[in-house]
């Protein structure tokens, strides 16, 4: 039961137990342990008392079913469809085959939203960052990456109901025989193969935590490219990377921030609440 705000900062150590509700659920989706939420609560809770900290209680986050109109990143404000999605296919593939651009849209789209689904503020308040360690985006874009996000507007990538983290790399370049050739960014390693793979036979990549619910794996964009440039489409190369089972959803267009920024500060006050006993 919630009984008092808490008002003291919350330190870093404590973050770092993190949200019960995802350990849990990670577990049960590995099958490891059928060990319920209130068991990893009552022991991050004895964590707290040992560190002589405040209980970090995480906001809960509802799967996104609107586009946002628009995102806030470093470099301002941008339309999310119309600026921000295409910026980002040409700054990480510009010279992609057209499927490969598509897919590389849905995949980049997916992972930006995830990452706004669990990171509130990001992209509202917080910019959005521009380099590798995120998604790069151009400072233009071609009219062919406009076209790819025109054409795949509002598609994400799901699994079990709830966006995938939907990684995307560069990866080796492929022969033309398909076989890997030259990795000049080294993160090949990266990249996962899961063609017919489906449910807890996906292979998860090494970018991200292998246990949690969202890593369906990594996509390569030179990958991608050679796929497209043989035939496939983008349906078939983004199950190609990340499964046979991932979910293809269309979400709704064009919302607002306006009243949206008022129910995030709402939020943030609810996540420093204290159980009480």
């Amino acid at each position: 039961m919630l009984r008092a705000l808490y008002v003291e900062p919350v330190t870093a150590r404590a973050l770092k137990w993190g949200d019960v509700e995802a350990v849990a659920e990670a577990l049960r989706w590995r099958g490891w342990v059928p060990l319920p939420a209130e068991a990893l609560w009552e022991q991050k809770r004895e964590n707290a008392r040992r560190l002589r900290e405040p209980v970090w209680i995480p906001v809960a986050h509802e799967e996104l079913e609107e586009l946002p109109e628009r995102v806030l990143t470093v470099e301002g404000w941008l339309q999310f469809e119309e600026e921000y999605l295409p910026r980002v296919c040409a700054g990480e593939h510009l010279n992609a085959h057209p499927e490969a651009k598509a897919a590389l849209v849905i995949a980049a789209r997916t992972f930006v939203l995830r990452a706004m689904r669990d990171h509130p503020m990001l992209g509202r308040t917080v910019p959005i960052k521009n380099g590798e360690s995120f998604q790069v985006f151009a400072r233009s874009a071609s009219p062919e990456c406009v076209a790819a996000a025109a054409r795949t507007r509002g598609i994400v990538l799901r699994y079990g109901g709830r966006l995938i983290l939907a990684n995307h790399v560069a990866g080796a370049r492929w022969r033309e025989d398909g076989s890997r050739g030259v990795d000049p960014t080294n993160t090949e390693r990266w990249v996962t193969y899961n063609q017919g793979r489906s449910g807890v036979d996906v292979i998860p990549t090494g970018l991200a935590l292998k246990a949690h619910p969202g890593n369906r794996g990594c996509l390569s964009q030179n990958g991608a490219h050679w796929l497209a440039g043989h035939g496939w489409e983008y349906a078939g190369i983004l199950r190609f990377f990340y499964g046979e089972d991932v979910e293809f959803a269309q979400l709704g267009g064009g919302a607002g921030l306006g009243g949206g920024l008022v129910a995030l500060a709402a939020l943030a006050v609810i996540g420093l609440a204290v159980a009480g006993p």
